[in-house]
């Protein structure tokens, strides 16, 4: 990760790029939220009225297949668990699953894995990661609960040895005020994290898994670039820039038209948002108008852009 190179850079690009550092690179570093991961929870009991999270009753999720009668409760006195189930199954209830029953690998699955797994304060030897391993084959008995147990498993490989990733990458870019990183150089570093990516979780598993991640870094490093360019006009630029934002759509939103359709649900929206009434009136009518525009099937993919919030 040579740093030998000192383009002209406007500071637009720059900032550009030191979101990329901080989004790209350090994706494994934790920012030292208060998580439940790192203490000993007392497993709830099979009774326990916890809700089952789908978008409508045929959607299949981790939640729908978990089964609390095959939890094994240890006795208190020979428990060295770091997770209970209760804590797995809330980091892991939303996770998606096809018509199979297989999990399905994308980015909802991701966060997931990040919510039970990232925290720089969570150290797990051999013998507590398959404690951890053991509660997922219990709560998802079958060929389901063995597959997300090994993704996890490979997942902790992969946040430890992205440590001297991150210690490497952070080495190198002390250097920074110095001379600064072409975005090829920065290219070039996100491939070596693709690579790490794949040794731990396979081609195939880090391509699903990451594919939204991968595809937010084109975006930004499409988006430099241009900034770059000196041989475009503004016009020209305006149009790439354009291109490039519907592209980065098109790859990280599964909605059949989805810019021309979400476009009419924003202008129906700020009509509504215009109109002088009580909060929960127009809470109503916006969600309302979000299954008027949007079947269950497609909001479970935009979910986290909350189309009804006012």
């Amino acid at each position: 990760m040579s740093t030998s190179l000192r383009p002209r850079t406007s500071p637009v690009l720059v900032a550009a790029l030191l979101l990329l550092i901080a989004g790209l690179y350090l994706v494994f570093l934790s920012s030292g939220s208060e998580k439940n991961t790192t203490q000993v929870l007392a497993l709830e009991s099979v009774g326990t009225n916890i809700p089952v999270m789908a978008m409508n009753q045929n959607e299949k999720t981790i939640a729908t297949a978990w089964k609390w009668e095959g939890i094994v409760e240890p006795s208190e006195e020979k428990s060295t668990a770091v997770f209970s189930a209760q804590v797995v199954y809330e980091a892991l209830h939303r996770v998606r699953l096809d018509e199979q029953g297989n999990v399905i690998l994308d980015h909802e699955t991701l966060i997931a894995l990040n919510e039970t797994l990232d925290d720089s304060r969570l150290k797990l030897d051999e013998v507590a990661l398959s404690e951890l391993q053991l509660i997922i084959k219990q709560g998802l008995p079958g060929d389901v609960g063995e597959d997300v147990a090994k993704i996890v498993g490979d997942y902790y490989q992969l946040l430890d040895a992205s440590k001297e990733f991150n210690a490497i990458y952070e080495q190198d870019s002390a250097t920074i005020q110095e001379s600064e990183n072409t975005i090829e150089q920065h290219q070039e570093t996100y491939r070596e994290l693709i690579a790490l990516r794949e040794l731990y979780l396979g081609t195939e598993v880090a391509n699903k898994l990451f594919s939204t991640s991968d595809a937010n870094s084109r975006y930004m490093f499409d988006m430099a670039k241009l900034e770059q360019n000196t041989e475009l006009t503004d016009t020209e630029k305006q149009q790439k820039r354009i291109e490039i934002t519907d592209r980065h759509t098109e790859q990280t939103i599964s909605v059949n038209n989805w810019n021309e359709r979400h476009n009419v649900f924003l202008a129906a929206k700020k009509n509504i948002q215009m109109v002088s009434m009580n909060e929960e009136e127009k809470q109503a009518q916006l969600t309302e108008l979000m299954h008027q525009h949007f079947n269950l099937e497609e909001l479970a993919h935009v979910r986290h852009l909350q189309l009804d919030n006012p």
